[in-house]
């Protein structure tokens, strides 16, 4: 009977009677278990179908919603030489564009807290791309921070710390503050995940965190980026392909719009640098100016100096050459007054002397001759001869005038003796002075001198002495005469003493005369020094400041210099700009989210249909067993006169009810408790606010519809082959089956050999063929769900060991800007001096696009190694099934396995590559590798040359340790290699790795929901199939029991069966889930990554003991009914 006609019946027919009302909701009650199992697999299928089929869109919703509360931008406008006012007015002019804002922003390394962070410029009237506030607040004043989140999540930072920037840190100075406050913390729609923030070419070459600070505060002439808002685009739903659509379209149109902006761009930067150079070499050039001027004014003080020291050496010179001259004239004045004095005093001594001879010649000639001349003649001969002797010595005095003071000491007895000896008074005094210290040569020889003087005199006086004894007379007019010729001289010797004293006088007055003059000059010249000195002290200072400044500002002019070179090069070397557009699909995070949210739609198209398959084969069998059971029940309706309708209606209502029933609780805990479950396990990865989870129409129809054929339609159809019988037949029991033999009799040694009670158990097995089989495919199909469930655990979590321990035997790469030999050559130096380096191998790295047999088109990874015999120590090219290993050949490539699956390609044929230009390049394929993330083309140096027609640009280089680093350490070899200009990027595969721990880590919560889900099935579909099976042989039992049998005889009557059912279940489950999870893997699968297909020993361990956990939970439950069973009821019940 069809559905619509008995609804059809049913509204038009009042007449139903009450009885009739009252059985269908008294059955209800007197079968509570089976209206309950039933509604259990509907619920249960229900809410596994909705809640894993609503979790991917609620993450699409949750995520949209996010998006449009904080404006994420459609589309980012970036150039190689920044954007100016220009490109924003152009970009809001075009017609697709709704907003457009410029962003300023600014990558910097913090080498105390050995972070990257981007800098990212705020205004209060942000219209796109606005900050959650998670804590604190935005800033609001100039020398204020908020820091992404994931700061505040490590335990880096808290509000109110003082956030410091060194200078070494911004040499540029492109922060205008170097020191922040902390006020909040945000999070930010452009960064969902809270794993990765980006590259950036500073530092470790990974972005830490991001910082959110007043525009104010930076120091930037060009905008980093134009984000993009297009038209329409708020009212479409995020992901969806109108979406794209739209913003595909828009992104074209800014393309058409912005064409012509390179050149331009490029003058622009160029005439703003020149204006900017030209300040910087007025800079440069009045700072040498003023070097040169402090220069030149520091030479001209030394030049004066020096002419003050010249000028006062000259003056110090002729002043002392004419204070000797002065000294020599004065002396040579003394000197010839000295020399005047004697001859003076020798006039005098010889006048004295002419006086007295002339007094003697006087008395003598008055006077007799004196008897005592001889004596005074022997007087004079002895002392003459002293005085030559005493000659004699002073002249050797003079020989040796080294050993003048010796001699004196060994001879001044002897010398003084002779003095003495001659009877010269001042000649003894003379000689008693003489020292070894103080004589001197000329002392000597003024005595020498002196001593010949007086030997002379006395040889005259001798010479007298001998005339005047030979004369007796004198001739008295002639003594007269003499007289007065003494006396003339007398008076000119009296002049000259006067001459002589005026002459003292005046040289006296001469040499206190120049004693002043000496005096004056001397303080002249002094003062003339300490003028020279305090001058030259001050040209020291001026000197050493001018060093100082100098030493300090020559290499900033130098640096400047070098700077004003290198950028005057640079913009002449400066090539067009290179806009690069992008959209929210170039966000890592963004598509990653939209990823997972589909790895999670991709279950829900598989596993839902296994439950509700069970569910309706479970509700075929309940329903089957309770019209049997009612067919004396329907006999006598028929028999009183109810129509087929009205008797339908019972089953129609117990099914109704179980149907709707348990599909409304399914839809309510399914729409809130999986997805719950399931995103809180991503909200580990995605820092959205939070998640929605809203009904949705189609799953809802579709859950009602799906549940109610299940239950309303197999009831229907069950019922209508009872209603088409005659009362009569119905109210007979219906007659047992005939007896048969089973096959397994006919295997005679097999069948003698087994015991009364296995004979029971096979006999009772192939008796009941549709509750054996149904039994079977219920376990079955429990079972292969859980080993699904546990071999797509494997599958993800296998995924990590594979690929980034078996595979890839590297640990990073090594990006350089350009084939840049000074800069490899560098990197190839401090490479080997890194710790626990083992090995490194310059690679060729670009990306092709592979497209055809309808397949979205591929990026494909072109690896080209230097050394292709040296490959094996990185990476391990091999069969996945095989394990034969691969070496690059000089006529193919070797690509990997899921490349190949998704263009169906096999080795030997061959793939064209596409570049940007679309160009193809063919490229024969020698070998299938086994990978499983991302895509790949191996090549050796020759083939790339072959199918390129050029030699490969080794633009990279794997690194290989010899341990694994930790995460310090890999930033320290980072930040290290970084410094190298040359290098652009150094990529751990760590980050990949936890990135992907992670998200396998969310799957497995996945995976998990969905074994315990199949392990409640396989509960729910266990204990319906054996409340069925007790209740079709309730009679049996009874009659088992009353024939003495113990209730555990009785219990495992039933267990035997139901042990070998569910061994042939999990048998066939463990089947059936390998190749359920072969479906379901193609089903889940990515373009861009392959899951192991292989299931470990232990899973299907796990799922055995898992349905065997439930079968033995389920056995407690019959043995509790089984001893409850009333006999008498159960044997009369025919009657």
């Amino acid at each position: 009977m069809k559905i619509p006609l008995l609804l059809k019946r049913l509204r038009g027919d009042e007449k139903v009677k009450k009885a009739l009302l009252k059985t269908s909701i008294r059955e209800i009650r007197n079968s509570p278990a089976r209206f309950l199992s039933i509604l259990g697999i509907i619920f249960l299928g229900t809410a596994f179908f909705v809640g894993i089929g609503a979790t991917g869109p609620d993450m699409v919703t949750s995520g949209d919603d996010y998006y449009d509360s904080q404006h994420l931008a459609d589309a980012t406008v970036m150039s190689t030489l920044g954007l100016s006012n220009s490109d924003l007015d152009l970009i809001k002019e075009d017609s697709q564009v709704a907003k457009a804002e410029p962003e300023y922003s600014l990558d910097l390394n913090l080498s105390d807290k050995n972070q990257v962070l981007r800098f990212l410029g705020y205004k209060r009237d942000q219209k796109l791309n606005q900050y959650h506030v998670v804590k604190g607040r935005l800033p609001e004043n100039s020398g204020e921070i908020a820091l992404d989140d994931l700061a505040d999540y490590n335990k880096d930072y808290r509000i109110g710390d003082k956030f410091t920037i060194a200078v070494d840190d911004d040499k540029k100075q492109q922060l205008k503050k170097r020191e922040f406050k902390v006020v909040g913390f945000v999070n930010s729609p452009e960064y969902i995940e809270n794993i990765k923030r980006g590259n950036t070419n500073v530092g470790s070459g990974t972005i830490d965190y991001f910082a959110v600070i007043n525009e104010t505060d930076l120091n930037l002439s060009a905008y980093s980026r134009i984000l993009v808002q297009f038209k329409d685009t708020k009212a479409q739903a995020a992901y969806s392909n109108s979406y794209e659509a739209t913003a595909a379209k828009g992104i074209k149109s800014l393309r058409a719009k912005l064409a012509n902006r390179p050149q331009l761009r490029l003058q622009e930067v160029k005439e703003e640098a020149q204006t900017q150079l030209k300040k910087v070499q007025n800079e440069i050039t009045n700072g040498e100016k003023s070097l040169d001027n402090g220069e030149a004014k520091l030479k001209e003080a030394q030049e004066k100096i020096k002419e003050a020291k010249d000028t006062l050496a000259t003056q110090k010179t002729t002043g002392e050459i004419e204070a000797e001259n002065k000294k020599n004239a004065l002396a040579q004045q003394e000197e010839e007054l000295k020399q005047a004095e004697i001859k003076y005093n020798q006039e005098v001594d010889a006048l004295t002397k002419a006086q007295t001879e002339v007094a003697a010649q006087r008395k003598e000639a008055t006077t007799p001759v004196n008897t005592d001349t001889e004596e005074k003649i022997q007087q004079t001969e002895e002392k003459i001869t002293n005085g030559n002797t005493l000659q004699q010595h002073f002249e050797d005095l003079m020989i040796d005038e080294d050993e003048l003071g010796t001699l004196i000491s060994e001879q001044k007895a002897t010398l003084l003796q002779l003095a003495e000896k001659f009877d010269d008074n001042a000649l003894v005094e003379t000689v008693k002075n003489w020292n070894e210290e103080d004589t001197t040569s000329e002392e000597v020889a003024a005595a020498l001198k002196d001593l010949t003087r007086r030997i002379s005199d006395l040889k005259t006086q001798l010479d007298q002495l001998k005339t005047s004894e030979t004369t007796s007379n004198f001739d008295f007019s002639e003594i007269v005469a003499k007289e007065r010729s003494l006396a003339t001289t007398q008076i000119q010797l009296d002049q000259t003493k006067q001459t002589l004293e005026e002459k003292a006088a005046e040289l006296q007055a001469a040499k206190e005369k120049l004693a002043e003059e000496s005096e004056k000059a001397a303080a002249a010249l002094k003062k003339a020094e300490t003028e020279i000195a305090a001058n030259e002290q001050e040209y020291k200072t001026q000197l050493a400041a001018f060093q100082e400044e100098t030493s300090a500002n020559m290499p900033k002019l130098l640096d400047a210099e070098l700077q004003l070179k290198n950028e005057q090069k640079r913009l002449a070397d400066l090539k067009p700009a290179e806009y690069i557009f992008s959209d929210r699909d170039d966000n890592p995070g963004y598509t990653e989210y939209k990823q997972n949210a589909d790895r999670i739609t991709s279950l829900a198209t598989v596993f839902p249909l296994i439950f509700y398959l069970i569910a309706a084969l479970v509700s075929l069998t309940t329903m089957t067993r309770m019209v049997e059971e009612k067919r004396g029940e329907i006999g006598t309706f028929k028999a009183l006169g109810y129509r087929n309708h009205e008797i339908a209606l019972k089953f129609f209502i117990y099914a109704l009810l179980a149907g709707v029933i348990g599909s409304l609780l399914g839809l309510f805990v399914g729409f809130k408790l999986f997805p719950s479950i399931i995103i809180e396990a991503y909200g580990q990865l995605y820092n959205l606010p939070s998640f929605v989870t809203p009904w949705y129409l189609n799953y809802t129809i579709i859950g009602i519809v799906v549940g109610l054929i299940c239950t309303v339609g197999v009831a229907m159809l069950t019922v209508r082959f009872d209603l088409i019988a005659p009362p009569a037949t119905l109210l007979r029991p219906k007659a047992p089956k005939a007896g048969k033999r089973v096959w397994l009799e006919n295997i005679k040694p097999l069948w003698r050999r087994l015991n009364f009670n296995q004979k029971v158990t096979l006999r009772n097995l192939f008796r009941y063929k549709l509750r054996m089989l149904m039994t079977v495919i219920g376990i079955a199909g429990c079972t292969a769900m859980i080993v699904t469930g546990f071999g797509l655990r494997d599958s993800i979590t296998d995924i990590i060991p594979l690929q980034f321990e078996k595979l890839w035997h590297y640990q990073a790469v090594v990006s350089f800007s350009d084939e840049d030999k000074t800069a490899q050559t560098r990197y190839e130096e401090e490479v080997q001096k890194l710790n626990r380096y083992k090995d490194s191998m310059p690679i060729a790295m670009e990306t092709l696009t592979l497209s055809g047999h309808d397949k979205t088109p591929q990026d494909v990874s072109i690896y080209v190694p230097k050394n292709p015999k040296s490959l094996e120590k990185f990476v391990l090219l091999n069969n996945r099934q095989s394990k034969r290993e691969y070496s690059l050949q000089n006529s193919g490539a070797v690509i990997n396995e899921k490349l190949a699956q998704l263009f169906d390609v096999k080795i030997g044929d061959t793939i064209n590559l596409k570049d940007n230009d679309k160009q193809s390049y063919p490229v024969k394929v020698t070998g299938i590798a086994e990978n499983y993330t991302g895509h790949f083309a191996y090549l050796s140096p020759s083939y790339y040359q072959q199918v390129f027609h050029q030699a490969p640009s080794y633009n990279a280089a794997f690194l290989l340790f010899k341990k694994y680093l930790s995460t310090s350490q890999e930033k320290d070899v980072a930040e290290k290699l970084m410094e190298n200009p040359g290098i652009i990027n150094v990529t751990f595969l760590s980050d990949s790795l936890h990135a992907l721990d992670d998200t396998t880590q969310a799957l497995t919560i996945v995976v998990w929901v969905l074994i315990i889900s199949a392990g409640l099935l396989a509960f729910i579909v266990l204990y319906n199939l054996n409340n069925i099976n007790i209740s079709e042989r309730i009679r049996e039992l009874s009659t088992i029991k009353v024939l003495g049998f113990y209730d555990n005889e009785l219990t495992m009557y039933i267990y035997r069966e139901n042990i070998i059912l569910t061994i042939l279940g999990i048998g066939a489950g463990l089947i059936l889930g390998k190749i359920e999870h072969d479906f379901v893997l193609k089903t889940v699968e990515l373009d861009m990554v392959m899951f192991s297909p292989t299931i470990q020993p232990l899973s299907y361990l796990y799922a055995s003991l898992i349905t065997i956990f439930f079968t033995i939970i389920v056995g407690i439950f019959v043995y509790i009914k089984l001893k409850n069973v009333d006999m008498i009821e159960a044997l009369k019940s025919n009657e």
